[in-house]
């Protein structure tokens, strides 16, 4: 039987409880099982939201997001037409990906990684999935191997840099390999990009290369580096055929009016983004250190979490033993069939939360 729903982070819920009946209990809570950012919005989104609060829940928002649209389309160098917005990628994902594949089709995923593609292509589509498993030593991507395998491929899937793996490769990197096979769709999951771009000093996003490259798409959301995820907002970046096609398909008022504005003032503040995401590296190799100490082995990341592999195959006892104290972390068993037990994804919070994370794992390791 196909599963109806994929797995993710979001136990923490179970301390608030899902009808928010004990929501003051979040200032309590250390949710380090999803990859929300730590760190407040862009000043002006604050403003600007609290200052028209009512009126912007009692309005219906402009139908189709075009305000925002033309802000992406403008500080990303890109034409609006190549654009298509949605409530977070997870929505575009169902939208856009069964429309690219067919129970016939052979579509590639990185093992480990973002479940929600593999739940996509093997339970909703019902195609064919080849994982291209990732090293256990290093979970680093050969660019040369993964030219190799996707051969004969309809659609390659990554998640770049990868969830849960924290690693990345460069934008030179897929381009020679998306150039080296245009009978290939690539989907290149952004999420995490920014934090890649701002470590290395320039701009890995292949989304620019979107006019010279037919068969790109990219996968973009505001969520995790714009601290939005609460609002659900994200894009995809594709030809102006592809785009105009599944307009069709998405509804209007599919951003809501808070998200529109939010990702409009976001966009705007470059600034504040780039300084959280400087104290995030800070804040995650600091731990990463803390962590290695206690005898975890901790993968190199350049986004704002870490994966970790326990001396001990107790990942899950970990997580429950953490939760009590209202500490929660990802078992990635979900992820991959790789993982046996023996490996945490933890995202990266503020150094309060940091300490308490360390504190938990260290007591549950004495």
């Amino acid at each position: 039987m196909r599963s109806k729903k994929a797995v993710h982070g979001g136990d923490f819920f179970n301390a608030i409880g899902e009808d928010f009946a004990s929501i003051d209990l979040h200032q309590d809570v250390i949710s380090a099982d999803v990859l929300d950012a730590w760190y407040p919005p862009a000043p002006g989104v604050i403003t600007k939201i609290r200052e028209n609060l009512e009126w912007l829940i009692t309005t219906s928002p402009p139908a189709h997001s075009e305000g925002l649209r033309e802000t992406l389309a403008e500080k990303r160098g890109i034409a609006k037409e190549n654009i298509l917005l949605g409530s977070g990628t997870s929505s575009l994902m169902f939208l856009a990906l069964p429309k690219l594949l067919s129970l016939e089709d052979e579509v590639l995923i990185l093992d480990p990684s973002y479940g929600e593609y593999v739940h996509i292509a093997e339970n909703v589509i019902g195609c064919k999935v080849t994982r291209f498993e990732l090293p256990l030593e290093s979970f680093e991507l050969d660019p040369e191997e993964l030219t190799r395998v996707v051969t004969g491929k309809k659609l390659a899937i990554l998640v770049n840099p990868n969830s849960p793996t924290g690693r990345a490769a460069s934008r030179k990197e897929l381009q020679n390999v998306i150039q080296s096979h245009s009978e290939t769709t690539f989907w290149v999951d952004e999420t995490y990009i920014d934090f890649y771009s701002n470590a290395s000093g320039e701009s890995q996003s292949v989304e620019p290369l979107i006019l010279e490259l037919p068969n790109l798409i990219v996968s973009k959301s505001m969520s995790k580096y714009y601290a939005l995820s609460g609002l659900r907002l994200g894009y995809l970046v594709a030809s102006k055929e592809q785009v105009s096609e599944w307009e069709l398909f998405s509804p209007p008022w599919a951003v809501g009016m808070m998200a529109q504005i939010a990702g409009i003032e976001a966009l705007k503040d470059e600034q504040h983004y780039w300084e959280r995401s400087r104290e995030t590296a800070g804040l995650r190799n600091r731990m990463a250190r803390q962590l290695e100490e206690l005898g975890l082995e901790v993968f190199p990341s350049v986004t704002n979490f870490l994966l970790c592999r326990l001396p001990v195959k107790r990942a899950q006892e970990l997580c429950d033993f953490a939760a009590e104290r209202n500490i929660y972390l990802r078992n990635c068993d979900s992820l991959s069939p790789r993982f046996k037990n023996d490996t945490v994804r933890i995202a990266v919070k503020n150094a309060d939360a940091n300490r308490l994370i360390v504190s938990a794992i260290a007591d549950f390791l004495a």
